[in-house]
């Protein structure tokens, strides 16, 4: 899992429908993919686990470990793709029933980002009361965070 430096190797690739397949080197793959439109914030991503769990005490110890490591590093490829200063990371599975995150830039000159106005700028996107961001430039940023992550 871990190489010599210490560093955590990542096995990325790039499906046909822009989803990312993102893994520990002999871990069960997540997939990665930009949130499907209408999204609220370029950059917001969604993190889920291939096999089917619903809630995130049914992960194996490995998938845990897998988590928490592959977070870390989509955490860093938001942030330095989108230039945000934190990545925010939310874990409901109410409306899907499947273990999933979403992983949100948090920009300090956007108030609508920022703590559970992130929550209510979603809610507003869906709704259609807020227009959500260019889907086109949102794939694009996309694809530089799958391309950071080494797609």
């Amino acid at each position: 899992m871990n190489s010599a430096d210490g560093s955590v190797g990542l096995r990325v690739s790039l499906g046909e429908d822009a989803r990312v397949s993102i893994a520990l080197e002999a871990g069960a793959p997540w997939t990665l993919r930009a949130h499907p439109a209408p999204a609220p914030i370029v950059g917001w991503c969604v993190l889920e686990l291939t096999r089917k769990a619903a809630t995130l005490d049914e992960l194996t110890s490995q998938e845990s470990q897998e988590l928490g490591l592959i977070l870390s590093k989509v955490s860093a490829a938001v942030r330095h793709v989108t230039k945000c200063e934190r990545a925010y990371m939310t874990c409901f599975a109410q409306a899907y029933r499947q273990v999933h995150l979403h992983i949100a830039p948090r920009h300090e000159s956007d108030a609508r980002t920022q703590g559970w106005a992130v929550a209510d700028l979603y809610r507003q996107v869906q709704s259609g009361s807020v227009t959500p961001v260019d889907q086109a430039a949102h794939e694009k940023t996309f694809q530089l965070i799958a391309q950071f992550l080494g797609a």
